[in-house]
């Protein structure tokens, strides 16, 4: 059978389900989301409601009318497969018309039932968004989930990542499930599904008409509204649990209103009484596959059932609705179950002994690892010292290549049937370890509370220590993590001694003592075993040293490094770690340089690698001032932190965003993301992550004019003077804010107070950024205590310390505030070019708030404001065009395309898909009358563009 058929037959099936009734508003919906997908918008339709209420039914009936050119993929969800790593993604792979792409590849070599995936998390989501990107090609797509309440978290994640990014993609995107709220759904996507912009389709019951017109369709006598009515009461309309009725009670009964219905039973035991109507052979037949899933090859099932014969026994189970037959091939025919129901039905009543001996056979049968690893967990009835041990084998090679959910699962079965407690505690530990990594927090803090309290001390202490830094409890995890470094033997115990130090490096640096920080990662360091020490750890000293002052040091640790763009993999986080030090350190062109090649590596690794990649480099552009690219960056960083639960990141990736949006005037948008920014830690908990969220609420208020919201905003960072990275120039930089916000508001003892301090520690780090700012805000505090002369000498300060570095918008804002300054006291014309240097920053920059601020002050000095000067529009013709004609986004993927970078490389960095890449150079080029990228380098030049005004 080929790919193309498995499509066909999900739309055609071989018989047509004639019994399906109503849903004619449902249908109409989906038919008008698949037209909107198939002009270019992209849309998400949430199919919800309980078991047997039909739809999956829909969902075939609704692919039954869709083009023949239209590349449906579908997949679903198994209770007994929900740990099968990728699982639900093969099968979505495995149906694509078009070769996969080399990220995902990998899950072709293995069937759905036997799959064991290596992909990195982030490669999933993306592999997703090539394959979408690859399969439009040949037409519009429709990809189906369904029961994806039981499907691995891997695949949703990847699903959740691939959907969010879905911008002029030609896909529908169906999720079927029971409810939307169940935990075993990821938080992302559940925020995905409940958006306003997701269509939710509730499917209830059908309704008596419905019913009657069910029945007639069946073939029973078309039942009158009294008897119609009397099956709704009994099924509450549901089509699956009525059909198994129609099917079963005599039309007599089902006529007479007077004789009651069956006593109301579940839909399991109408299934239990068509199996014992069977026979011995298809009731084994039915029983083994039920062992092996949801589907399974015919010669596997009969193997294990021991049907000699097991053509006839299908055909008994298919007749009578337990089994459906699909295509295969001739050689190995594939059975699977109609409907989820039937297969929990048929498990269920297998009897305990009998289905441990069924799944110790079963694991005899299949031939992949992790499938018997799965039978022979499912067939244990107590301690097992080997399968024990070869599920801690397994789950470490896993943990090894980043697979950590499998990895979680199979140390969790590890320690429920080791044979020593002291074994049983530490497998535990390392099933709290790769389950925090998976981001199954809430799993993890139970396995960890339910370690017994004669669990060795050092042991319990710090894995309950990593839970509560994961939860953001963190002097809680300090106290406990200290408490396992000291009884912890060094000695005899390296190792865990490593580990206890690695999380009290990170804990320190979220509590803001960074010098601290340093020394617990260098001694985890010495202590990690001859596996070297993780690379989080690496990236988080460097961290620390820059939070403490000494980034200098921590560069030169990363200076061995080659090119950015070729650095490898295994070396990212010290890339990523340089690349957020010379940030801080103000060299913006080399922090550039650095994350860009870290973004691109950062696609194969972690999620934090990932998010704290791209959220720096939004900050770098931002500083820069290519807002444009910027802001993607941002709001792609913030989005990976939603899916991916990162809530110790929240107030970091939120905050940039909101803080660009507000810069430009897009309060409403800054606001949702200051919403979100406030979700994460509390500030006693994570000063730096906290001080994030706080600055960027700063920065809202002060481009809305609002002193006092920016005073009250940010007062409450003054309760940080001791915690290193709240205060460290080139970090966060919140006290400029604040002293101006006091200023205006004539608090001026207070802000002298401020402003003091960090004037000094910026004059010790030598941050040009910092003492502009700080040299721009003593000078308004000059002006307002009536000293024009020392003001004025401060306002050059800060002209000439922004000059040394690539910052537009400081050098607007001191041009701003030193052209008020000279307006208020008479000197108009040095006042009137100030203001219109400043504008003309402003204007490039798109800060509309303060672009205002400008005309207004001009407008006090008697001048209109002014086009851009005739020489600087010579200057800036090309990016002046751009400007005007093209959409933020269009302009960012134009300036990428101008630097060399292929579409997969575009859409890589900005974590688009590769089709909206070209829908955005599309319009580029149309907009700008050119047919090439030729166009875009004589527009844009090759080489990245420094700042607005950068010259």
């Amino acid at each position: 059978m080929t790919l193309e058929d498995a499509a066909h037959d999900l739309r055609h099936p071989a018989v047509p389900d004639i019994a399906f009734c109503g849903r004619a508003p449902e249908l109409a919906a989906l038919r008008a989301d698949f037209a909107a997908a198939v002009a270019g918008t992209p849309r998400l339709v949430l199919l919800e409601g309980p078991g047997g209420i039909g739809k999956t039914t829909l969902v075939r009936r609704f692919l039954d009318t869709v083009d023949d050119g239209t590349c449906v993929l579908h997949a679903s969800g198994e209770e007994n497969e929900s740990a099968l790593p990728c699982g639900v993604l093969a099968q979505l792979v495995g149906q694509s018309p078009l070769p996969v792409p080399d990220t995902l590849a990998g899950l072709l070599v293995r069937t759905p039932q036997s799959l064991h995936a290596n992909l990195p998390p982030l490669s999933a989501g993306f592999g997703l968004i090539d394959l979408l990107s690859e399969v439009q090609s040949k037409g519009p797509v429709v990809l189906v989930v369904d029961d994806a309440h039981w499907a691995d978290p891997e695949s949703l994640n990847a699903l959740t990542f691939a959907l969010r990014r879905l911008r002029h993609d030609r896909v529908l995107a169906v999720v079927a499930l029971r409810d939307p709220h169940v935990p075993e759904l990821p938080e992302g996507l559940r925020r995905l599904l409940t958006d306003a912009r997701t269509r939710r389709l509730a499917l209830d019951g059908l309704s008596p008409d419905e019913l009657a017109a069910l029945s007639d369709r069946l073939g029973v006598a078309r039942l009158p509204h009294s008897a119609s009515l009397r099956l709704h009461t009994h099924t509450h309309g549901n089509p699956l649990h009525a059909r198994a009725l129609l099917d079963q009670v005599p039309s007599a009964v089902l006529l007479d209103v007077t004789t009651p219905l069956p006593a109301p039973r579940s839909y399991a035991m109408l299934v239990l009484a068509n199996l014992a109507g069977c026979g011995t052979q298809a009731q084994r037949l039915v029983q083994a596959v039920s062992v092996l899933g949801l589907s399974c090859r015919l010669q596997v099932a009969a193997r294990l059932a021991k049907v000699a014969q097991p053509l006839p026994a299908l055909e008994r189970a298919v007749k009578a609705g337990l089994l459906r037959e699909t295509h295969g091939g001739a050689s190995a025919p594939q059975i699977c179950f109609p409907h989820p129901l039937v297969h929990a039905a048929v498990y269920q009543d297998i009897g305990p002994a009998q289905r441990a001996a069924l799944h110790t056979r079963a694991a005899a049968l299949v031939a992949d690892e992790y499938s018997k690893l799965r039978h022979r967990v499912l067939a244990a009835t107590g301690p097992d010292e080997q399968l024990a041990a070869a599920l801690a084998a397994c789950a470490r090679r896993e943990a090894a290549t980043g697979q950590w959910a499998v990895a979680g699962t199979h140390l969790r079965h590890a320690s429920r049937v080791a044979t020593s407690s002291r074994e049983r505690d530490r497998l535990a530990v390392e099933a709290v370890e790769a389950l925090l990594l998976d981001g199954r927090v809430q799993e993890a803090a139970e396995l960890a509370t339910g370690l017994p309290e004669s669990a060795d001390p050092a042991l319990r202490g710090y894995v309950r220590g990593y839970v509560a830094r994961v939860q953001g409890r963190t002097q809680a995890a300090w106290t406990l993590l200290v408490d396992a470094w000291e009884q912890c033997d060094q000695e005899r115990e390296p190792a865990l001694a490593a580990r206890a130090a690695e999380q009290l490096s990170y804990a320190a640096v979220m509590c803001g003592q960074a010098a601290s920080a340093a020394r617990w990662a260098e001694r985890a360091q010495r202590l990690s075993t001859a596996q070297g020490p993780s690379r989080m750890l690496r990236f988080n000293h460097l961290i620390a040293l820059g939070l403490s002052g000494r980034a200098k040091e921590g560069i030169a640790l990363a200076a061995d490094l080659p090119d950015p763009m070729i650095v490898p993999l295994k070396s990212t986080d010290l890339l990523l770690a340089r690349g957020e030090l010379r940030l801080w350190s103000d060299d913006l062109h080399g922090a550039r340089h650095d994350l860009r090649g870290a973004v691109a590596n950062c696609r194969a690794t972690t999620v934090p690698l990932r998010l704290l990649s791209t959220s720096a480099l939004a900050q770098t552009l931002h500083r820069l001032g290519e807002w444009d690219e910027a802001l993607i960056h941002a709001e792609s960083a913030a989005s990976i932190a939603d899916d991916a639960d990162q809530w110790w990141l929240k107030p970091v990736t939120h905050g940039v965003a909101a803080q660009i949006l507000a810069a430009r005037g897009a309060f409403g948008r800054a606001a949702e993301h200051l919403r979100t920014a406030g979700e994460g830690p509390g500030g006693a908990e994570t000063p730096v992550a906290y001080a994030y969220g706080v600055c960027a609420q700063g920065h809202c208020a002060d481009a809305r004019g609002e002193p006092r919201a920016v005073v009250e905003a940010l007062r409450p960072l003054l309760g940080f003077a001791e915690q290193d990275g709240v205060n460290e120039p080139g970090v966060v930089d919140w006290q400029p804010l604040l002293v101006d916000a006091l200023v205006q508001l004539g608090e001026l003892d207070e802000a002298e107070a401020v402003l003091g301090p960090y004037e000094e520690l910026a004059r010790a780090r030598g941050r040009h950024s910092a003492l502009a700012a700080a040299a721009r805000i003593r000078g308004n505090l000059l002006a307002a205590r009536r000293e024009p002369q020392r003001a004025q000498a401060a306002y050059v300060r800060a002209q000439d310390h922004a000059a040394q570095a690539p910052l537009p918008f400081v050098r607007a804002r001191v041009a701003l505030d030193h052209g008020a300054f000279l307006r208020r006291i008479g000197r108009r014309s040095l006042a009137i070019a100030q203001l219109q240097a400043a504008h003309t920053v402003m204007t490039e920059l798109g800060a509309l708030p303060y672009q205002a601020r400008c005309v207004r002050e001009l407008s006090a000095c008697g001048r209109a404001a002014p086009p851009l000067p005739t020489d600087e529009r010579a200057r800036e013709g090309a990016d002046d065009s751009l400007d005007g004609a093209l959409t933020p986004q269009e302009l960012a993927v134009a300036r990428l395309a101008a630097q060399g970078l292929t579409n997969r490389q575009i859409a890589t960095s900005l974590a688009l898909s590769v089709k909206t890449i070209e829908y955005h150079l599309g319009h580029t080029y149309a907009k700008l009358g050119i047919t090439s990228r030729i166009g875009l380098v004589q527009r844009l030049g090759p080489q990245e563009r420094s700042s607005p005004s950068a010259g």
